[in-house]
């Protein structure tokens, strides 16, 4: 049994910065984005049947993905039956100054678990942490609390509740991201008041230092004996309430004192609302175990709530048909550019060298918050850690119950993959040229898709050739793969929502991305608490408010219901008149439809 008093104090510094390429590498990755233009340009104006295309293309990089992932298990699973001199424990002597003496051993996929969340619902907070007594390779679960008022007390209890024996709460007097900016601006005024030229990689490192050990003495001062049989294997850690990026960086910097102690190379990461199954973890940490240039993985996701609403209903299905698909197009040149909060694998000695630059993160002169998972894949890639999407692993995670919620949610994620996307145009010169083409298919499809519509509803001039019969091929062969392929086996009540989730996620994605691009400095959770007292004051939230973060959602229908109109009394011939009294009305009835749904529901 290992404790922290009886561990090395020796806790240095991460050295591990990654694995760059080579400047033929670099020169290779600018000649393919360059390409990558000219290539969609014509795949999708000088194509007959564009979305057609597109899904093709996109199905056959899934498949590739599908391929590649399995390969890697199987490469992990030989490694498993032929021990290699000290492969398991190089990695971690690197960064953690470990003095281990040189032994054959085998590569082993056991992780920690460390789940963050805020005011959760109780009864689905209990679900979460049952999930993981029976995931498997996960040895220590860590859960983190952003807040440590009396209504934060309710996700403390539920963690004694699920975890009742070996199992411990602390309160983390100070969040150590405050910390670490404390220290970190100390440092930095240190060298500008001595003439030093101002090195943020040594901040970062010194402020890094700090919180590792200041970690392993908040642990020591509370007498706590990690691993072993009697030792504590369930921890559970509360904060003052900051935001989610706050709790996620003092998780990972417990979690990283903690893997030390017991040996673990491997992270899962996720949230108080998802639930996993039994071998999510393992087969998701399989596909990086083997690689020592893997730095992280996320799985695939399905809705656990999908019967509640019918927003949920549709949102199911996107995941299903949509989301499944999207996230694969980089995804088999191991350069996936988001891991999914919910469900995400990292190997914790790329860790140490980004969580400073990650938590730190500042864009049109702000700090960041609402980004987290995405810029922390936008530092493993710019250090050249290979992010493996497995998209044959699922994990259960809770979607918005109605649409206010939902574009809310997709508004966020949207400004997220903006400021990732957009701002950080170094990573495609690291990566592979398919993570530059799949950037440019996602920012500017919908932009350039918005922009048409609102150009034909002004001027009445079709900018777009649009094809019915491509949408209709689009849906047919899409709806069959993912049948045929998914991992997500559909019930027979699921498939009417095949189709309307397709419009359900289409129809309002040119104007979330949009929008999302003009207020890419706004912050938040992005998702409201959901304990019940809470939600009562949630309820309560300004009009004005109400209209800032949905209003763009009215007009857009608006735009859409006119177009539609517009196109409909040129196809019956109707007269000036005629047509402006269709358009009226027509952009009356969407507009209060949507208002309905979103500003009034919400209001």
């Amino acid at each position: 049994m290992i404790s922290p008093k009886e561990k090395n104090d020796d806790f240095r510094e991460p050295v591990i910065q990654g694995h760059p390429p080579s400047a033929s590498r670099l020169l290779l990755n600018i000649l393919g984005c360059l390409l990558s233009i000219p290539i969609y340009y014509f795949s999708t104006v000088h194509s007959r049947y564009p979305v057609t295309l597109d899904i093709v293309i996109t199905i056959a990089l899934t498949e590739l993905n599908r391929y590649i992932v399995e390969g890697r298990r199987q490469d992990f699973a030989r490694s498993q039956h032929t021990p290699s001199f000290n492969q398991h424990f190089d990695e971690k002597k690197d960064w953690s100054n470990l003095h281990l003496e040189a032994q054959p051993c085998l590569p082993s996929a056991d992780c920690m678990a460390a789940v963050v969340g805020w005011r959760e619902d109780p009864s689905l907070y209990s679900r979460a942490l049952q999930s993981y007594k029976s995931a498997k390779t996960c040895t220590f679960f860590l859960a983190g609390i952003d807040g440590d008022e009396a209504e934060d007390q309710d996700m403390a209890n539920v963690f004694c509740q699920v975890f009742p024996e070996n199992s411990a709460v602390i309160q983390i007097p100070e969040p150590l991201g405050e910390v670490a900016e404390r220290i970190r601006a100390k440092t930095m005024a240190f060298q500008r008041q001595n003439g030093i030229p101002v090195n943020e990689d040594e901040a970062n490192a010194i402020a890094m230092q700090a919180c590792l050990d200041l970690a392993r003495s908040i642990l020591r001062q509370h007498d706590l004996t990690i691993g072993g049989p009697q030792g504590i294997r369930h921890l559970c850690l509360k904060q003052r309430h900051m935001h989610k990026k706050g709790i996620m960086f003092t998780a990972y910097v417990f979690a990283l004192v903690i893997s030390d102690i017991l040996g673990i190379e491997f992270l899962w990461s996720s949230d108080s609302d998802t639930i996993v199954f039994p071998d999510s973890l393992e087969k998701t940490i399989n596909t990086i175990a083997s690689d020592p240039k893997a730095g992280g993985a996320s799985s695939g996701l399905v809705v656990h709530n999908n019967t509640e609403t019918a927003v949920t209903n549709l949102a199911s299905a996107v995941y299903w048909g949509e989301l499944y698909l999207t996230r694969s197009t980089p995804a088999c040149t191991g350069t996936s550019d988001c891991q999914s909060g919910p469900s995400t694998a990292f190997r914790l000695s790329a860790l140490p060298a980004i969580l400073v630059p990650w938590y730190m993160q500042v864009a049109f002169g702000k700090r960041m918050i609402v980004n987290e998972d995405r810029h922390l894949t936008t530092n493993l890639l710019l250090r050249g850690w290979n992010v493996i999407f497995a998209s044959d692993v699922l994990a259960a995670t809770d979607t918005p119950t109605t649409m206010a919620r939902w574009l809310r949610q997709q508004v966020r994620w949207a400004r997220a993959t903006h400021i990732e996307s957009l701002l950080r145009p170094k990573v495609y010169l690291v990566s592979h040229p398919l993570l530059f083409y799949g950037m440019v298919k996602r920012e500017f499809g919908p932009a350039i898709g918005a922009f048409a519509v609102t150009w034909f509803f002004f001027t009445g001039h079709q900018l777009i050739e649009i094809s019915i019969m491509d949408f209709v091929f689009r849906i047919l062969i899409s709806t069959t793969y993912n049948f045929v392929r998914n991992t997500h086996r559909l019930t027979f009540g699921d498939l009417k929502w095949i189709v309307p989730g397709v419009f359900f996620y289409y129809i309002p994605l040119p104007a979330v991305q949009i929008y999302s691009m003009l207020t890419m400095a706004a912050d938040g959770w992005g998702t409201s608490m959901r304990a019940s007292g809470d939600m009562e004051r949630a309820k309560r939230e300004s009009r004005r408010k109400a209209w800032f973060d949905l209003g763009f959602f009215v007009v857009w229908m608006g735009i859409v219901a006119g177009v539609l109109a517009k196109v409909m009394a040129i196809h019956w011939g109707l007269v000036w008149h005629e047509k402006m009294v269709c358009i009226m009305a027509s952009m009356g009835v969407a507009m209060w439809g949507a208002w309905r749904v979103t500003i009034g529901a919400s209001a």
